[in-house]
Parts: structure tokens; sequence; C-alpha cells
């Protein structure tokens, strides 16, 4: 009950009891006026909200941290005008704004459109519902108001954001350079072997380009290679069902996946190929990369990744292991090895599939964590094994000499 409403009932009964003492008139029809202005003022807030519509606008991908704008637009589609409307939007956990989500427009008149817009991020990957959108009108006198929800509700996929990597190598075993010559030199050294040649493709190094195939066919031609397998990256991560450890934005999940953008978007960076697997609740996942421009395939699917998978990392790592060539490399992500671990990194090993292992530390994230494998017996396994604590720079983790073949 308003605060109006209050006031315009005290002064109808105090007038009433003026005009029956001194049977008045005047102040009889003053009474009558009131009471019509309360009959008015609620039918006009009944039939307020029905008469609008409304959207919201969204970016559907992003970045953790990334701001992004958010509108949402009214449109009066009755006759008449509404007054006192409040909108307010609502944000799910871990996305924040540091604008006010309520807006408040004194009229909106018929056919009017308005835009109202504000800027959210968010500070954790995942997917996130937004909305719903609550409006909120009030008659022209503001006694009565009337709440609607509306179905104005979307969907923002929040990538994690890669750290940047830039003192990694892995060794390999391409040959000298110096010793080929004109095209197969150039292959050689990114690591690339000479294929043929196709026709031009948007994304293509403009150096590629085969200049007398291009004169001689009239259209773009590029050299394609093949990409050598001592250069190919698989990143096996950790989402074994129970394994995710911490609270909120802190969590051995969020590390991980952390750790697995950071070295996908680095393969790629520097070769141009890179492998993604990982158990989920319905069965191992393999994605396979070979261009910069097919990272967000792989970002799609940690954005996504729940630690529910029904495999232990040392099955997973197996599992990958037959899809990865002769000479490649694979860096496992976890914080919960299994016993089983150690044997299957010299299995690969002796098949010649260089193993690295980013240990998250599960006792730093929460002190009654199990203990599992250690590193030192990653390491005796054939793994060059880097431990990451919580609160420890990610970069300074994965940086360094972590992928170097021993």
């Amino acid at each position: 009950m308003s605060f109006q409403f209050l006031t315009l009932m005290t002064c109808a009964a105090g007038m009433a009891l003026v005009g029956l003492v001194y049977n008045a008139l005047a102040v009889h029809f003053m009474v009558g006026a009131l009471l019509g202005t309360l009959v008015i003022s609620y039918a006009s807030s009944r039939l307020s909200a029905r008469s609008l519509s409304w959207r919201r606008e969204a970016a559907d991908r992003v970045f953790e941290h990334e701001p992004m704008q958010v509108t949402a637009e009214l449109v009066n589609q009755g006759r008449l005008p509404r007054f006192l409307l409040t909108v307010s939007d609502r944000l799910p956990e871990h996305m924040r704004s540091d604008q006010p989500l309520e807006f408040v427009l004194p009229a909106l008149w018929p056919g009017e459109k308005v835009r109202l817009t504000y800027e959210a991020y968010a500070v954790k990957r995942g997917v996130y519902q937004t909305g719903p959108l609550r409006v909120s009108v009030s008659d022209p006198f503001g006694v009565f108001q009337r709440t609607s929800t509306s179905q104005a509700t979307g969907e923002v996929v929040v990538y994690p954001r890669p750290v940047l990597l830039s003192d990694l190598e892995v060794s390999d075993n391409v040959s000298d350079p110096a010793q080929v010559g004109g095209e197969r030199s150039q292959a050689s050294e990114s690591g690339l072997e000479f294929y043929g040649i196709r026709d031009y493709q948007p994304g293509d190094e403009l150096r590629r380009i085969h200049w007398p195939a291009t004169a001689h066919h009239n259209r773009l031609t590029v050299i394609e290679f093949e990409r050598g397998a001592s250069r190919s990256l698989t990143v096996v991560l950790d989402a074994v069902a129970g394994s995710e450890l911490g609270a909120g934005i802190d969590t051995t999940l969020e590390v991980g996946v952390r750790a697995a953008a950071s070295l996908i978007h680095w393969a790629l960076g520097h070769h141009g190929c890179a492998s993604l697997a990982f158990a989920s609740a319905s069965g191992p996942i393999w994605i396979e990369l070979d261009r910069l421009d097919q990272e967000y395939q792989a970002l799609e699917h940690l954005a996504r990744l729940k630690a529910d998978g029904a495999m232990p990392v040392s099955q997973v790592l197996e599992w990958a292991g037959a899809r990865i060539p002769t000479g490649g490399s694979a860096c496992v992500v976890t914080c919960a090895p299994d016993p089983m671990l150690a044997g299957v990194i010299r299995s690969l090993g002796a098949q010649r599939i260089r193993v690295s292992a980013a240990l998250i530390d599960p006792i730093s994230f929460d002190p009654r964590a199990p203990r599992h494998v250690a590193a030192a017996d990653l390491d005796a396994a054939g793994a060059m094994t880097t431990v990451i604590r919580r609160g420890e720079s990610l970069q300074n983790a994965l940086s360094g000499s972590f992928l170097l073949d021993r």
C-alpha cells in the first residue's frame, strides 16, 4: 500500500466527515472526485503493462573480465502514455556491473521506443543465463504500481582468457634449414613440410603466395605445407568427477581450464596445430585444431566444461595417445593424477611421444584434499613436470623449460 494511496484515502475520509457534519454538497462532490481518481488510477495501472513490449541485446561470446554491452529496448505499443516506469535487470552469479541496473522513465508516450544500456562483465568462464527484466508501471499519480517480469532472457558464453606464454619451446627433430633451400627451407623453419600449392583462402599468410602459379592461373595461389608431427601439442585436461577443489572463481578446475587454454593458444600461435582431449560425462572428447582461427572451437568446449568426467586422467591420456603421431608432444593438466598415470607416460615415451605434466597442487586449494601421485613420480616416469599452486602466476609456472625435451 503506497503512501499516495493512504494520503488520498485519509483526505477522502476527512472530507466525507466534514460533508456529513455540515451537509455541504461541494464537499461531497470533492470526496467523489477523490474516490473516482483512485478508481481511474487503479484501472490505469492494471492496463499499463499490457501494451509494453521489450527485448534485450547482449554479446553472446566474450572472454573473462571483458566488458560487454547489455541493451534493453522498451516500446509502448498502446494508444495511451505510460507513466513512472522502473526497469531493473538481474545478473547471475559471477557477473558484475559497475553501473546501476535500475532505470526510471517518467513517461513513455504511444509509439515511443527507448533503449537502456549498461556494461557488465564475468569474472569466471562458463555459460550464463541473463535476465529476466522487471518492469514496474505506475498510474499518473503514483498511487498504484504493477510489476511485470519479461521473458527477455539470453545466454552468454564466457571463454577462459589464455595467459601469454612467451618462453615455451618444444624441441623437435627438424632438419637444419641451411641444408635445404627455397620453399622447403621456409617450411622447415616453421615446422612444416612442403606439400603442394592450392587456391588462396582468407586467412592465408601473404608470404606464402606462389607468384609464378598465381600469374599462370590468373588467381591467387599459395604454397601448402604439411605440419610435422614433432610440432604438434596435445593438451590432456583432467575433468574427472569430484576433482574440483576450492570455491567460486578460485578452484583447481578453473586453473586447469586456463592452463589448457594458454597452452593451446601458444601451440597454435607458434606451430599452427594443437589438440585438446578431456573426459566428459558422456565419454572422452577429442578436438583437433590445425589453424589459429580454430582456437575458438577449443575455447567453446572449455567454457562449458565441468568436472563430471567418468575417466581418470591416465585413461584419457592413453586414449589420446593412440591419436598422437610419433614424435608429437602431450601435456597433461591435472590436480588428481591417478597411480596408473606414470605407467602410461612410460608407455608413450617408448612410442617417442614426449609427455609433460602441469600438476595443480590440490592441497593449496583445500588442506583436506587427498594426496595423489607426486611430481617426483611423474618426473621419474619421464615427464617434465611443473607444479601450479593456488595464487601462483600461471605464466611463471608454465613458461621457461616446462616443455623442453630432456
